[in-house]
């Protein structure tokens, strides 16, 4: 099954990548390129969607860096 990987800057699609592979090899990339998305496109969130059915089986978000007080 294909996995669709979807990058996002707030609501705005910033990226997208089809990954023929497996669910959890699909979410592991997901996880490992959002910091890379993120420097080079500004992406915020990333999800993971299954190709054939439009589902969105993964979402992860980044928090923000919080300013120690």
């Amino acid at each position: 099954m294909a996995y669709k990987i979807t990058f996002r800057k707030g609501k705005r699609v910033s990226g997208s990548k089809l990954w023929p592979c497996d669910l959890e090899a699909a979410i592991a990339h997901a996880k490992a390129q959002l910091p890379i998305q993120r420097g080079q496109t500004g992406a915020t969130s990333v999800s993971v969607s299954c190709e054939r059915t439009g589902d969105v089986v993964f979402t992860f978000a980044e928090q923000p860096e919080s300013a120690d007080l």
